[in-house]
């Protein structure tokens, strides 16, 4: 093969992957930059062939596999892979074997059938050198050289024909391809640090105007303190767009609730959401303290030792209890730590409910407002609940049993999937709803809903935009990309009194949410707050739009979606009332400007921790309730001394912090040593920790750290082990225990154990019945009883109905149980008033229910696969040959 023929294939293939990252971007297909960088590499690579043929094809099997993770990145973020992303991956400890899972979990639905040609390519480019090689060459001919070099000249022309865009950071990073914009994007960012230290005058000067605003912001009209001295539920809703509000898919509302909330109360047609990187946490930020993301870090990593006045503050100030609630893990997104800055009292996670449901993979948002009516019930009134929704999440596997459209295969499947997932939380919310009048707190109480962040990821938006019948081109690719982006902010009251129908299409954004809550109770604004409240908000505002380019920006009449060099006049900008791009003028300047100046002011204000009032007393708090962590972990630290090491969060939020690619090794550092400081204990995450030099035990809760223990040499046990009957009798009477297998439960009922066993109601399951169906639901006052036991090769199940009379025993609930052993299924369900309370991992599930009021007290398991004790999630894992100092 000649040459020649080599290059150009080398050279198509690398160009070939530049224009399919710059398409997944938004940006320009391709530039004369990038065609000469893709002819120096396809030369480079050919004569580092002849020199050393499996260099050549690792450099080109890497090169592809870097670009490809890349493209499945821009599918779902819209960005390539940050530069500290991949210092994480290459000099963090067990980087990829923590997030691998994760990583093949995220990518499910964003590998296409088509990447298959990428595979081929790259397989087609290892053949191309191969066959290459089989020719001899004594030496590499000098006009090769002459062509390389007069290459690298061209090149440099062109860089220096940029050297005034590259010297004021407004070069396109990705303008000579995806490895020289890291380059690129570090000079921005230099470029951008220095600009934030000349805005400390400006912010100084602006201080005292900005004031003045604030008070005029707070002047009374016909809303301010209409709702004054009610509760208030303000609900984030995650992944929920404004266009799903009154809209239909094949004649079905997929959000009848909201629609029906929307249209008899308070709803805002034009909100746009700001997030950057940290997506939910961001929205959470701009909710509550009316602040702008950072672009190039997330405040719930980087300062989570600051003190707000927000939301939450404001609201305790005058009288109200503040809590949050979600049903996801406490300390992902640093949240334990970072809901005490934000301002509340205390914050509940997955770890403070029964998971009886799962939705998506999590717990079902129908079982985490149920159990959260209970919570709130407790409350002292008037109260401040923010809530935070998770089964319409990404990537949208909601189980078919939970769907509630009848959609046909007309629909894309990603958008069907999509609406599933919102229609589902949709019908929480009403249930919610439902709930609260019943307890008698619905008429006193303001709910506010509003969406966290976009749903349909970028890869899909083309389905999304032929479906709501929009013109589509590539001018109009980043436009129709800011104009579905909205998301809904409704507010709503049941008390007749108060209750109004208002809609407003006024421009806005999240972070006038909470603006807007304050003005209707009568409270003070957020006094460093960038937003407004939207009833005297100005007609004219410019809407600074951080999930965009900075310089970005929303008005009622057009939207700007930045360049990511900074220029403005590459801007795209859409006249909102004819639908056609214009061309940036400079009338339109003067508010880029504004939008890049609110952005920059927003971050220096967090930065340097200028969002407290210096003249208002701060309660003082315990080291609690400053940084807190899961009950079992609390537990554990308080059997422990202060010397005891402690793992306090889970592998999966370990191995999540390093994967985040705005969070380094130094970060989590500087978190475990904040976390040292303020508990004075001696607190260590995995990723950071010595095992060779350590020579004392560690403790922690989350059994997945198990296997990782054992490979390095310890050994893991129990501390404060319960036997199985020991649990058993420190149960109150009048109980019932629900037993149900799952995968192996029967290697521990040794003849001792069998015959301990058989007191508390176990009379079949023996050691030869390996891998077998088992189930068994015994009563407990005065003693046990077996009300039924069960024990096959095949799967086993039985239902009795509520009031049914077993034994002489009527049960006040519906109850359903099942085990599939090993070889039948592998599973585990028990099944109280239709919600699940198996944790149906292997060995025996248990729910324990009371059988006055039909309530579960509590679920666990016993591995009895392997042991007798009742898994209480408390670990200590100890080096083998050491002395084990377990807790009393």
């Amino acid at each position: 093969m000649s040459t020649v023929m080599v290059w150009i294939i080398l050279f198509i293939w690398h160009l070939s992957w530049n224009t399919a990252l710059n398409k997944g971007q938004g940006n320009k297909l391709i530039s004369v930059e990038q065609v000469v960088m893709s002819v120096i590499v396809g030369i480079i690579l050919q004569t580092l062939s002849q020199w050393n043929l499996a260099t050549s094809v690792i450099w080109v099997l890497a090169a592809s596999l870097f670009y490809y993770i890349n493209l499945i990145h821009i599918r779902f973020f819209g960005l390539i892979i940050s530069g500290s992303q991949i210092k994480q991956f290459l000099f963090s400890r067990d980087m990829a074997k923590v997030n691998g899972a994760m990583l093949f979990q995220a990518a499910g639905r964003l590998v296409k059938t088509r990447d298959l040609l990428y595979m081929a390519a790259a397989a087609g480019m290892v053949t191309v050198l191969t066959v290459d090689m089989r020719e001899s060459y004594a030496a590499v001919s000098w006009w090769k050289w002459s062509i390389l070099n007069c290459l690298l000249v061209i090149l440099i022309f062109l860089t220096l024909r940029d050297y005034m865009k590259l010297k004021k950071g407004m070069i396109d990073a990705h303008k000579y391809g995806v490895v020289l914009s890291y380059f690129f994007s570090w000079v921005q960012e230099r470029l951008r640090r220095t600009e934030q230290e000349r805005l400390l005058q400006d912010y100084l000067m602006d201080e005292q105007e900005s004031n003045q605003e604030s008070e005029a912001d707070t002047e009374k009209d016909e809303m301010f303190g209409r709702f004054k001295g009610k509760n208030v539920i303000l609900i984030q809703m995650e992944s929920f767009q404004q266009f799903l509000i009154h809209h239909k898919v094949e004649e079905q509302e997929i959000t009848p609730f909201l629609n029906r909330l929307a249209r008899e109360n308070i709803e805002f047609t034009d909100i746009f959401s700001q997030f950057s990187i940290g997506h939910t946490a961001d929205a959470e930020l701009a909710v509550l303290h009316s602040l702008y993301p950072l672009k190039k870090e997330v405040v719930n990593y980087k300062h989570y030792d600051k003190k707000f006045r927000g939301l939450p503050q404001i609201f305790r100030e005058h009288g109200y209890q503040a809590k949050a609630y979600h049903g996801y893990k406490g300390d992902f997104y640093n949240r334990r730590t970072m809901m005490n800055t934000h301002g509340f009292e205390a914050f509940y996670s997955e770890e403070d409910y029964l998971i009886t449901e799962l939705a998506s993979y999590w717990m079902s948002d129908f079982s985490f407002f149920e159990q959260s009516v209970e919570k709130i019930k407790k409350m002292k009134q008037p109260f401040f609940s923010f809530m935070i929704s998770l089964t319409s999440h990404f990537p949208f596997k909601l189980e078919e049993k939970h769907w509630g459209l009848q959609l046909s295969s007309d629909i894309p499947e990603f958008l069907a999937l999509y609406y599933q997932s919102v229609n589902y939380t949709d019908r929480a919310l009403q249930y919610f709803y439902e709930c609260l009048e019943r307890e008698g707190l619905l008429e006193n109480t303001v709910f506010a809903f509003y969406g966290d962040h976009e749903g349909v990821t970028l890869e899909n938006l083309p389905d999304l935009y032929e479906h709501l019948g929009m013109q589509q081109s590539n001018f109009l690719k980043s436009s129709n990309q800011q104009r579905v982006a909205k998301v809904p902010f409704i507010i709503a009251s049941s008390d007749p009194d108060t209750k109004i129908s208002y809609s407003s299409n006024k421009t806005g954004s999240t972070l006038d949410v909470g603006q807007t809550l304050l003005h209707l109770l009568g409270l003070p604004q957020i006094s460093y707050g960038f937003g407004t409240n939207m009833f005297t908000a100005p007609d004219d505002r410019v809407i600074p739009l951080s999930a965009y380019p900075i310089g970005s920006f929303a008005t009622k009449d057009i939207l700007c979606y930045a360049p990511t060099s900074g220029d403005y006049y590459k801007s795209v900008i859409l006249d909102r009332n004819t639908e056609k791009i214009i061309i940036p003028i400079s009338e339109n300047r003067e508010r880029f400007e504004t939008s890049i100046k609110q952005l920059m002011k927003s971050e220096y204000v967090i930065v340097n921790n200028l969002h407290g009032d210096e003249s208002q007393q701060y309660e003082v708090k315990s080291a609690k309730e400053i940084v807190s962590f899961s009950p079992n972990v609390e537990r554990l630290m308080d059997a422990l001394d202060e010397q005891a090491i402690v793992i306090p969060i889970s592998r999966q939020q370990d191995g999540g912090y390093l994967n985040d690619p705005n969070f380094d090794l130094d970060s989590m550092i500087d978190l475990e040593s904040y976390y040292r400081k303020v508990r004075n204990r001696n607190i260590r995450f995995f990723s950071t920790f010595d095992f060779e030099g350590n020579e004392k035990p560690v403790y922690f809760e989350d059994f997945n750290y198990r296997d990782s223990f054992a490979a390095k040499g310890y050994k893991v046990n129990f501390v404060q082990p319960v036997s199985l009957p020991e649990y058993l009798d420190s149960l109150p009477d009048h109980v019932l225990i629900v037993f149900s297998a799952k995968d192996e439960a029967a290697s521990q009922f040794i003849p001792d154990f069998v015959s301990e066993m058989i007191d508390y109601g176990f009379h079949k399951l023996k050691n030869v019945h390996y891998r077998h169906s088992y189930l068994n639901i015994v009563y407990k006052n005065k003693g046990f009883i077996s009300l039924c036991e069960e024990v096959s090769a095949n799967p086993l199940e039985i239902y009795w109905e509520n009031r049914t009379l077993v034994k002489g025993i009527m049960l006040p609930f519906d109850l359903k149980v099942t085990s599939k052993g090993a070889l039948v299924g592998n599973s585990s369900e028990i099944m109280i008033n239709q919600l699940s309370y198996s944790r149906n991992q292997r060995g025996l599930n248990m729910a324990v229910v009371d059988m006055t009021n039909g309530k579960v007290l509590e679920i666990l398991r016993t591995d009895t696969c392997i042991m007798t004790n009742i898994d209480n999630h408390m670990y200590v894992a100890t080096k083998e040959g050491l002395s084990q100092e377990v807790a009393p």
